[in-house]
């Protein structure tokens, strides 16, 4: 005889609340545009410098070349963080999945540990 197990799906599916992130009554709007353009100065800002060290021969140097891995994994980390909290800011939904939740944890420390690998690597290399 085998042992089989089904998997069935949850009737209530594992949600996260935001307890302590209060916004005040009709600063939402407020709050995502200055995060909509927050993000968008870190995405051209960090966009034209990998732009100027990829096109430039001159700085295809190893410390520049590390420059322009730590401005991606900058990239990777204004992504991983600010669409949510835009969203949050323009709908209030306070609550996430557990699923949304993980995979935002787990792109949060893989930016974290990359971000502190490419720096030893840039102090090593001095």
């Amino acid at each position: 005889m085998e042992n089989l197990t089904m998997l069935t799906p949850l009737k209530q599916p594992i949600v996260f609340e935001l307890e302590g992130f209060y916004i005040p009554p009709g600063f939402g709007p407020l709050l995502f545009f200055l995060a909509l353009l927050t993000y968008l100065v870190v995405l051209l800002g960090n966009g034209v410098v990998v732009f100027v060290i990829v096109n430039d021969k001159n700085l295809h140097r190893p410390m520049f070349v590390m420059v322009c891995h730590l401005l991606v994994c900058d990239l990777l980390g204004a992504t991983t963080v600010l669409p949510r909290i835009m969203m949050h800011f323009l709908t209030g939904q306070k609550k996430i999945a557990y699923i949304p939740a993980i995979t935002q944890a787990f792109f949060m420390h893989t930016y974290g540990v990359a971000v502190q690998t490419i720096l030893a690597a840039m102090a090593y290399d001095r």
